[in-house]
């Protein structure tokens, strides 16, 4: 058996050996051929204006004449390459390429997205492994930056360029409330990702939420309940002050005291009284509700060195929500339309859930976030947070649109397509949309009637409850 391991062993080497110089050979030969095929003037070269080819295989291609040579012409093929493959940070300047290069938010636990339907899923698998790296590179970074050591992670967001890499924006909080936030670029090649920017955020920069109203509701009672319990109570959200915008009829004296702007004034100076530590404030604005008039008019209550978030009455927000607007708004550079996440019908959910009673778990706490309770509202830009410079410099709100609707959506528009600000749309779980019953005004222009009526379809329910209900024709839609 040793003596056949030999044999084959020696023609192995026999055979590699012999391709070798074979392939030696037949190149060398190849060359002298082609050489002499060139001094023939057998191979013809063409010369274009702007290039020249040889048209059969050759080791070189000859300079052509009055045209350059191989070498720049190669050069000039980069460029063109360069051209097509940015290396520069993509910046969306509408409305439709933010929607396909949208932020991500990611937590230690839980993945904020609508995937598969769901709005939240579990962290596992790639995901897991990519935000644990993420945030122990931040962290890293963080201290060796000034932050505590016992800084903790509060999210990442994260954002794939398909050329110029993933960018991660890492928000930390230390215990005494004071804010890190990291951002970073991994490319495209091996290697960590690479530091961007380090701030570290006080805690002490006021917010002015600005709220247009025309009347005392359910609705602006149910806000100010949520904003006295989630806000006012919790250390994390920092000073925030709100600047109600309260439109007078021109016949106020006729107006019945529920109705009545009387009626506004001694609600707010109550809950003023209740909250001493509540920055309460409202002005006066004439003539009929507009949305666009009194956003404007708060805002230009405020210094143009302070963020302003536009905010309504039907929302439930909370201190993480404000702590992530003070983190991730910069003047002159970065604005937030955060994404909030849209109650259906709770007496669609009730009564779906009666008829399919695997709804039951799932819709029982109307708060949580999933996909029977709620949805991301992709398309709404009515809450927005940016420095009042920035509000100023893109022109602001048209103050000439009437009705419901469309004045975010220009706003949105100004502000993405300035060159020098970035639009941060993103997710928020701490930003809710409470569902109220609505009506949409048949006088309303025929787009902005469109849009009520497919924003009060989508909150009707989940495509589970509707069709269990239209099915079972157990509830009168």
């Amino acid at each position: 058996m040793s003596a056949l391991k030999q044999i084959r062993n020696s023609q192995n080497v026999q055979f590699i050996f012999s391709f070798c110089v074979g392939w030696f050979v037949l190149g060398h030969f190849w060359t002298e051929e082609m050489d002499k095929a060139f001094k023939r003037g057998e191979l013809n070269v063409q010369s274009y204006e702007e290039h020249c080819s040889c048209d059969h295989l050759a080791p070189v291609c000859p300079p052509c004449n009055g045209v350059v040579d191989v070498q720049s012409q190669r050069q000039q093929n980069i460029k063109i390459s360069e051209s097509y493959y940015r290396t520069y940070k993509y910046k969306p300047l509408a409305h439709s390429e933010d929607l396909t290069n949208r932020w991500r938010m990611l937590t230690h636990k839980h993945q904020y997205e609508m995937i598969n339907q769901e709005p939240r899923v579990g962290l596992n698998g790639m995901w897991r492994v990519e935000v644990n790296q993420a945030e122990q590179q931040a962290k890293h970074i963080a201290i060796k930056n000034g932050a505590e050591s016992s800084i903790e992670m509060k999210e990442i967001f994260q954002r794939v360029d398909a050329f110029h890499g993933t960018t991660y924006i890492v928000n930390y909080e230390a215990p005494d409330a004071a804010r890190t936030v990291v951002e970073m670029n991994r490319p495209y090649i091996a290697g960590k990702p690479k530091l961007v920017s380090v701030d570290h955020v006080t805690n002490r920069e006021i917010i002015n939420i600005i709220s247009p109203i025309s009347k005392v509701s359910e609705r602006f009672n149910n806000f100010l309940s949520r904003y006295e319990d989630n806000v006012l109570s919790s250390p994390s959200s920092g000073p925030v002050r709100i600047i109600f915008v309260i439109f007078q009829p021109d016949d106020e004296h006729e107006v019945k005291y529920e109705d009545s702007v009387s009626h506004i004034t001694d609600v707010l100076d109550k809950f003023r009284a209740r909250n001493k530590r509540a920055m309460i404030e409202y002005i006066f604005t004439k003539g009929e509700f507009n949305r666009a008039v009194g956003l404007h008019a708060g805002v230009m209550q405020c210094n143009d060195d302070e963020i302003v978030l536009f905010l309504d009455v039907d929302l439930k927000i909370g201190g993480d929500f404000l702590g992530r607007v003070r983190r991730n708004v910069v003047q002159h550079e970065r604005a937030i339309f955060p994404i909030m996440f849209s109650q259906y019908d709770s007496d669609v959910m009730k009564h779906a859930s009666t008829v399919d009673m695997e709804l039951v778990q799932d819709v029982e706490d109307p708060m949580q976030i999933n996909k029977q309770t709620g949805f991301w509202i992709y398309y709404a830009f009515g809450v927005a947070a940016m420095y009042k410079s920035d509000y100023l410099k893109v022109g602001g709100f048209r103050l000439d649109i009437k009705g419901w609707g469309g004045e975010d959506v220009d706003l949105f528009k100004k502000m993405i397509s300035d060159p020098h600000i970035n639009v941060m749309s993103i997710v928020d779980a701490d930003l809710m949309h409470i569902y109220h019953k609505r009506g949409c005004d048949v006088t309303l222009a025929p787009d902005q009637y469109a849009m009520c009526v497919g924003a009060w379809a989508e909150t009707l329910g989940s495509q589970r409850q509707v069709g269990t209900l239209y099915l079972n024709k157990h509830y009168e839609l």
